[in-house]
């Protein structure tokens, strides 16, 4: 099966979330979700995307299903898909329905 990966830079601090309410749509998250930043893309990623792989800030890679919820950018306006060539801060849904711990420690 194909690896299909994402990059995250670092998670969105708490006290940023207010900034991306209406954006990413994160009146609450549930507590399997969480706010990435994530890489510039080679390609353009349609909300609701299952990647299988997250590859963190170090290179390390974590094995995971992640489902992509939610995107948006630096000026708080919300994007149907990541943009080619774009960073972007965007709302994931794990599949399995916890976060890792090797993600909450990001």
């Amino acid at each position: 099966m194909e690896k299909l990966r994402i990059k995250i830079i670092g998670k969105l601090k708490k006290e940023l979330e207010d900034n991306f309410v209406e954006a990413l749509d994160c009146h609450e998250l549930k507590s399997n979700q969480i706010i990435f930043f994530c890489d510039y893309s080679e390609f353009d990623i349609p909300v609701g995307y299952c990647f299988t792989e997250v590859v963190r800030s170090d290179n390390t890679i974590l094995n995971c299903k992640v489902l992509l919820v939610n995107i948006s950018q630096q000026f708080f306006k919300p994007f149907d898909e990541i943009p080619h060539g774009w960073k972007t801060i965007s709302k994931f849904e794990f599949v399995d329905g916890v976060i890792p711990d090797e993600v909450q420690r990001l």
